[in-house]
């Protein structure tokens, strides 16, 4: 191989390597809830000024069906903590925790109901981009 070639090799290479990396780095799989690593997801987004105000949501399927995790309304991301979401049902009915959920968070298990394979939704205003 000459000096100016480049080594090409398949994407999955990379993504192999990077979720081997994760694992052995990052504690994959650690015994955080689902609303810790929300909470944590929501102050991570807050750091980066993903946010003004109430313009920033994040849901995550719940294990019933047709339920999902998604915090109480009021809060910005830079305020959320894991104690702050509540399971909802398709109509938007607390089942635990309390709390209003977001009524605009409606489209998230429309979402959720159509695709399976989702199991988290993020939706932000990033500060480069609104």
């Amino acid at each position: 191989m000459e000096k100016n070639e480049i080594d090409h090799k398949p994407k999955s290479f990379f993504d192999s390597q990077a979720t081997k990396d994760m694992e052995q780095h990052l504690n994959v799989h650690s015994n955080w809830t689902i609303t810790q690593k929300l909470a944590l997801t929501a102050r991570m987004l807050a750091a980066e000024e993903h946010e003004s105000a109430l313009a920033g949501q994040i849901t995550a399927r719940g294990e019933l069906q047709n339920t999902m995790w998604t915090a109480k309304f009021g809060l910005g991301l830079d305020e959320i903590k894991a104690s702050d979401f509540i399971l909802v049902d398709d109509d938007l009915n607390v089942i635990s925790g309390s709390g209003m959920p977001n009524p605009s968070n409606r489209f998230h298990l429309w979402i959720y109901r159509s695709r399976s394979d989702v199991s988290c939704i993020v939706h932000t205003h990033p500060p480069h981009v609104s």
